[in-house]
This record gives C-alpha cells, structure tokens and sequence, in this order.
C-alpha cells in the first residue's frame, strides 16, 4: 500500500487484520438498534488507507470508496460513498484548499472546498498509480513504468514523464517551489530543480532501496522509510543518505510531522516518532494488533487508520480516545 508504497500488498494482510481490530478499532460503525440512530463512517469490512488534513480538516480514504470528512480534527466523522468502484490509496490537498484521491484502477479524484462531490479523471499511464501529491505546479502521480505524470488542469489532461525503466516510483516530495524528488524501487531516484518541467536520474541509494514514504523537514533535511524497517536521513536534499536506527524494527509506512518532531505509523500498530537519530516507539492505550497504513497531526492529537474501518485519535500525551460521533 503508502498503504501508500504497496497498497496492493498490505491490503491483502488487512483482511487478517480486520478481524483481529473488531474488537478494538474505534470507528464510528453502529450496530443493532442504534445503526438506525446515527450513520456510519467506515464499516468494519473497510480498510482506511489514506488520510490527509489541512488545519482541522482531515480526509481519509478507504479501499471501498469512502470518503471520510472530519472539519473537528478527528473528533467527528461524516461518509460518503464517492464509488462502488474505487479504491483509494493515496490523497493530498492542494495550495487552494481543493483535494485530491488516488484510486488505485487508474483515477484521480479532486474536490473543492466543501468535499461533498468528486469529480473523477482518468488516465493511461502509470497502469500502476502508487502515490499524488499535489504542488503548485499541479497535480503528480506517480508508479509503475517509472512513470510521473502532472496535470495543471485538475485532471482534465496528463503529461507524462518516463524514464522507461522496468520500476515502479513510489513517492514523491517537493521540497519548495522548484525543487522536487522522485523516489522508487531499487534506489530510484529522479530530482526536478524547476518545478518539474524537467526531471534528471540521481544516484541511487544504496542497498537497492525501497521506499514507503518520505517527509522533508526543509529543503535539505528529510527521512526516507523503507522495507524491514528501515529509515535513512539526507541533510543535502537527498542526494546522499544515512541509515538511523529504527528502535521499533517496524516498517513505518507514513511519516508526518506532529508537534514539531518527526513521526510514522506502521506494521503491528506500530507509531513511533525521532529522538535524536533515532526512531522511538510511542505507547497509546489499546493499542492495535494489525498496522496503521494512514496517520496525521491534528491540533492536539494523531488521527490513525486502517483496516477494520479503523480511525482513532491518538494523543500526543500518549493516551487515546474513541471517535465521539
């Protein structure tokens, strides 16, 4: 999946993992007389695999076609179903509060401010899609074929940039308005310096490097999450990297900033966050048996999701609470 750098994969182990979450997932799911009551968000059989949050916004995915909207930070949570048809693994907002979701058969979805009608768009290439990111200078998907594509029209037309390589790009950082990274199986890298007009192979990391996801602290500072939990640090804006010490041997498949410090969610429920050079776990009641694919930073608390229509907020004083709605 990022779960966004191998949905495909990790859903597969959501469907393991849903039942093992039943008795813990904090979603907003009624049952019996009180379903009559008050709506879900997420149902037990979803899997939430992307989150997103602008301020207190916060819009997450599933992989049935749900979108989840919370204007409160996670506290409460309306649904909509966009698509019987989609599946989405990846969702970013955009410099004038629009949004966007990837659906993993080959669509971008995007919204304006109010998030209650999506507008599908399609496209050919990559017939893989993994990550979107959203910049000012449009949208970018990027996945199989070494493939990115952009569209400054919120859909409507696609270019594509391929370096024809049997390798799949899964994730993308801009870190200003210029400068760019592409990141992809085997090492792959691919640097824009002007806004991805243009795009140019970089060195590879080492070791044949897989990434999961990626979060720039500034332009030159950045963390890199990978397979076996694996995590590399750049201090020249990517070009070389250092491998941390990940305390918790977890794969973290989303890194974020929440308080000003460095965090992931990964395998086994996993959330862990940087101290000095290395990655720490962090303890929250009830913690879950199954990973977290989706994770940000509210105001006062993470927001977390995954399979058994899992969403949570986690506090940053490490206690949790139930979604009230």
């Amino acid at each position: 999946m990022r779960l966004k750098k191998s949905t495909l994969g990790l859903a597969l182990l959501a469907v393991a993992g849903a039942a093992l979450l039943n008795a813990c997932a904090d979603s907003t799911v009624q049952s019996g007389s009180n379903s009559a009551q008050k709506p879900a968000t997420v149902a037990r059989y979803e899997v939430v695999q992307t989150l997103s949050a602008n301020g207190d916004m916060v819009l997450g995915g599933t992989q049935t076609g749900v979108v989840t909207v919370s204007t409160d930070g996670g506290k409460t949570w309306a649904r909509k179903q966009v698509s019987n048809n989609a599946s989405f693994i990846d969702s970013a907002f955009c410099p004038d509060g629009s949004a966007a979701m990837l659906d993993v058969y080959n669509t971008v979805w995007t919204s304006s401010g109010d998030f209650k009608d999506w507008l599908p768009s399609k496209f050919d290439k990559p017939t893989s899609p993994v990550a979107i990111e959203c910049h000012i200078s449009g949208l970018w998907v990027v996945g199989s074929g070494s493939h990115l594509i952009n569209s400054t029209d919120q859909g409507k037309s696609w270019r594509v940039v391929s370096f024809d390589e049997d390798a799949q790009f899964t994730a993308l950082a801009f870190t200003s308005d210029t400068h760019g990274i592409a990141f992809g199986e085997f090492g792959l890298l691919a640097f824009t310096q002007d806004g991805g007009q243009t795009w140019q192979r970089g060195e590879p990391i080492a070791g044949d490097f897989y990434t999961y996801d990626v979060l720039f602290t500034d332009p030159s500072t950045g963390y890199a999450s990978g397979l076996a939990g694996q995590v590399l640090k750049t201090t020249d804006g990517g070009v070389t990297w250092a491998r941390l010490v990940n305390t918790t041997e977890a794969p973290l498949y989303r890194l974020f900033m929440h308080a000003g410090v460095p965090h992931g969610v990964g395998a086994n429920g996993t959330l862990a966050k940087l101290e000095g050079d290395q990655w720490v776990r962090v303890a929250y009641e009830r913690p879950v048996l199954s990973f977290l694919g989706a994770a940000v930073s509210g105001d006062q608390s993470i927001v977390v999701g995954g399979p058994g229509g899992l969403l949570r907020t986690v506090q940053s004083s490490n206690s949790s609470q139930a979604d009230p709605s």
